[in-house]
């Protein structure tokens, strides 16, 4: 695999959100389906202006067909592939 196809923007084709995975066109080609990476356990607080705080928890994300993600691939040959966010 060449080093500069290891870490690619592109735009979301299908979305697949019971096994959380999507397919990416590239420039000049498009992805199988990759992966959508996750941050469980992630928490947000959230300060307001008398000093108290609230909690709260961030949703699971899936990225939308048109919108432009970021995607990396391991460095081996048919490595998988992995969408890390939106652009």
């Amino acid at each position: 695999m060449d080093i500069s196809t290891l870490i690619q923007t592109g735009i979301v084709e299908a979305a697949d959100p019971g096994p959380r995975r999507a397919r990416v066109r590239f420039s000049e080609q498009h992805s199988g389906w990759l992966y959508v990476l996750q941050h469980p356990g992630a928490k947000v607080t959230v300060e307001a202006a008398d000093g108290h705080t609230h909690k709260a928890a961030l949703g699971e994300w899936m990225p939308k067909v048109n919108e432009q993600v970021l995607a990396v691939y391991l460095p081996v040959d048919s490595g998988d592939g992995f969408i890390l966010g939106v652009v």
